[in-house]
């Protein structure tokens, strides 16, 4: 039996659930990710090891220049009474999360995707990205939706093209249009579950609106939004002025992602990996889009900050060597200058003179590539300086370098035991 593509891409009335072992479509009892007691080898029903989903809007408000009419706000930051989409990602059930996963999969042009006409009704997504899902960089929309599947579109395995092949067993099609089909479905189902996920109305039903003057505790915010979140507590994020621009709303799945059955999972759920926000207790603010502060510019400052990498010992706090020019580190010498760049869509860049740093295949870093597109993203503890890769703050190796010589550091997941030594890398400006 085939499953008509008309069906395959809005889920509306889809389903690759069936209660028959004998056929090719996914058992309709399969328990949601993450909470499966066996292992669950079948990819294309059981999303793993990315089993925790967590969709990111946001409210941006500072436009590119000052006094800029509605329509013109609408055009650069969306609806002025909707937050946006900032991506769909499938972090791990340990609470790390891969990214960028198949270069082959990697595309760079949304807009002729949704217009060949090889599936139906995308010029309609098409109109939907360009109103809902604004990006934070002043006409980088596309930009955003190129970076948000390639990092992590890529990396959901429920949209690979055998899935396609599978579900469509009796329709030849070349490869590269299920690739294609999976492109589309990432960015379908990002929009539908955002849809579901109205920031903008639970918060005013709960008479916090945005506005120049007044300002909420974090409690008042939560609460709104874990009541219409089905009582699960998601996470609210402010900039550096407290003023709030995020919300991380996370979610387990069942089944096959073409099924969009999210459960919502209370960010408390995730353990010691649980994110923390960035807004404190009282004094947050909610502008309007389209205000700008005293004092404020537009456009921000995207600048670079220059510094050097330490190794520092977690137990004792204490440096014990540096990151040199290509990645590895020494215990002796002079550490390299390295630029912190913040990347247009979140996180940063590593850089040295040699060139963009990225987490090799092997967990290892290297920092010798020409090309951004090559650039792993790192995060960026401020407050403690230190850096972290997939929401692990802790590097190894396992051996230090002596008098001249140079050794390699990695970054530790889920493979702590591999490790000899455990240390953070921290960035100190210059």
């Amino acid at each position: 039996m085939r499953i008509p593509k008309e069906i395959l891409l809005y889920k509306n009335i889809f389903s690759v659930f069936t209660s028959d072992p004998d056929n090719s479509y996914c058992p309709i009892d399969l328990p949601n990710t993450c909470r499966n007691t066996t292992e669950i080898k079948d990819s294309c029903c059981f999303e793993y090891p990315g089993g925790v989903f967590l969709q990111s809007q946001f409210w941006n408000y500072k436009t590119s220049k000052i006094g800029m009419n509605e329509s013109e706000i609408v055009k650069e930051l969306g609806p002025l009474d909707s937050f946006t989409i900032h991506g769909l990602w499938p972090d791990n059930c340990d609470g790390s999360y891969e990214q960028f996963c198949r270069r082959e999969l990697f595309i760079d042009d949304v807009y002729y995707i949704l217009h060949t006409g090889n599936f139906p009704n995308t010029e309609e997504l098409y109109d939907d990205l360009d109103l809902l899902w604004k990006s934070n960089v002043v006409g980088g929309d596309e930009s955003l939706w190129i970076h948000e599947f390639n990092k992590h579109g890529s990396c959901i395995k429920n949209l690979y093209s055998q899935c396609y092949e599978r579900w469509n067993e009796n329709e030849e099609k070349e490869e590269k249009l299920w690739k294609e089909r999976g492109v589309i479905d990432y960015f379908n189902v990002t929009v539908n579950l955002f849809k579901k996920l109205d920031t903008y109305s639970a918060l005013k039903e709960h008479n916090i609106l945005p506005s120049i003057d007044k300002t909420y505790t974090r409690t008042e915010i939560e609460d709104a939004l874990k009541e219409s979140f089905g009582g699960k507590e998601v996470l609210i994020n402010c900039d550096r002025n407290n003023v709030i621009n995020e919300i991380w709303y996370y979610h387990l799945l069942q089944g096959s992602i073409l099924n969009e059955d999210f459960q919502p999972l209370s960010v408390n759920d995730l353990g010691k990996k649980k994110p923390f926000s960035r807004c404190h207790d009282t004094g947050i603010k909610y502008y309007p889009k389209g205000h700008f502060p005293k004092g404020q510019i537009p456009g921000g400052d995207r600048r670079g900050q220059r510094g050097v990498l330490r190794i520092i010992d977690e137990k004792t706090d204490k440096s014990v060597g540096f990151i040199i020019k290509d990645g590895h580190w020494m215990s002796k010498g002079s550490p390299a200058n390295y630029q912190l760049i913040k990347s247009p869509f979140g996180n940063y860049n590593l850089k040295s003179r040699l060139g963009y740093c990225q987490v090799t295949k092997n967990d290892e870093l290297a920092c010798h590539y020409k090309d951004v597109q090559q650039a792993s993203q790192f995060e960026y503890d401020s407050k403690m300086g230190f850096i972290g890769y997939s929401n692990s703050y802790k590097w190894g190796s396992s051996d230090i370098p002596k008098n001249t010589k140079k050794g390699t550091i990695s970054i530790i997941s889920n493979n702590e035991d591999d490790f000899k030594y455990k240390w953070n890398m921290k960035f100190i400006g210059i």
